[in-house]
């Protein structure tokens, strides 16, 4: 913690993290309704139940947690590198993709044809 730069690698990879989780919460705005937290300690509130989520991050080997009904917890370590923010971030694409199958929006009502 106390070498030279680490802090500012983490600040650095932190918020790379959260940009890429704000890409796909608008890529996936059916599963993901916002990406919120400080630092790398990040939550992320659900449309389906969080457990749901959880469920598809475990079946890409990610270990995550509920924090409530609606938000999944992610807490990587401090020295997650970018090659890893990049990869735990193409798992919750493919965990959003699976969920967004599983539970598609609604047509809305007097919609154009």
């Amino acid at each position: 913690v106390t070498a030279d730069g680490f802090l500012d690698r983490v600040r650095k990879n932190s918020l790379l993290l959260k940009q890429r989780l704000a890409e796909l919460k608008d890529r996936h705005a059916s599963v993901l309704a916002e990406v919120r937290g400080e630092g790398l300690l990040i939550g992320l509130r659900m449309v389906p139940p969080a457990s749901e989520m959880v469920n598809e991050l475990r079946n890409e080997k990610m270990i995550t947690v509920a924090a409530g009904d609606n938000v999944v917890r992610l807490l990587p370590p401090l020295i997650i590198s970018e090659h890893e923010v990049a990869e735990a971030c193409a798992r919750v694409d493919r965990a959003c993709a699976r969920l967004a199958r599983a539970h598609p929006r609604p047509v809305e009502q007097g919609a154009a044809s």
